[in-house]
């Protein structure tokens, strides 16, 4: 598991770049270009490989730095991702950001959690499409016992497979999967700072 330190240098949910065949990622890296990768259990993994095109200027993306990620975070987030390499990844970067983060497998875990917890969670950061009950649904129960809570959906899936769950409507808090250290630690901070009734764009 990565620690607070090496957190920052994370571009995306990458899991062994060193196994890539061919091409290295000093290579990619020296040519400005980038690597995703995203996989979903039972669908599989994907890798995306971006390069400038060429004759066009292109700077080396900037290198986050540990003060960059840090944050004096207090809240508490309910995190619930049934994909088990990101849940760790996830509440390891929202722990280095100072937030208290209860864990959940699924919908149902996610309402024992909060069940037992002594105390106010802020918001609920949950998968779109999971088994048994989708992120969806889980807000929904939610919102009946916690109105307040705030909500961000995450995932992995194009728009035209999650459209249809109501998560990419206009006024929803959505971040796409893989996001940047960066990426979802802003976006905490601004769902978490927004004013009740005035969803992020």
């Amino acid at each position: 598991m990565s620690s607070c330190r090496t957190l920052p240098r994370i571009i995306m949910f990458t899991w062994n770049l060193t196994a890539l065949r061919g091409w290295g990622w000093q290579q990619l890296t020296g040519l400005s270009g980038s690597i995703r990768v995203y996989s979903e259990l039972g669908q599989g993994t994907s890798f995306r490989i971006y390069l400038p095109v060429s004759g066009e200027s292109s700077e080396p993306e900037a290198v986050i730095s540990e003060e960059s990620v840090k944050s004096d975070g207090s809240e508490t987030i309910l995190l619930t991702e049934d994909n088990e390499q990101v849940r760790e990844m996830t509440n390891e970067i929202l722990t280095c950001q100072g937030y208290k983060v209860l864990i959940a497998e699924n919908g149902r875990d996610a309402l024992a959690a909060l069940d037992q917890h002594d105390g106010p969670v802020h918001l609920l950061l949950t998968d779109v499409i999971m088994p048994d009950m989708n992120g969806r649904e889980l807000s929904e129960q939610i919102a009946a016992r916690e109105p307040d809570m705030k909500v961000i959906f995450m995932s992995g899936y194009t728009d035209n497979v999650i459209t249809h769950h109501g998560v990419t409507d206009p006024g929803v808090n959505f971040i796409q999967k893989p996001f940047s250290v960066k990426a979802l630690a802003a976006k905490v901070r601004e769902v978490l700072d927004q004013h009740p009734g005035k969803p992020v764009a």
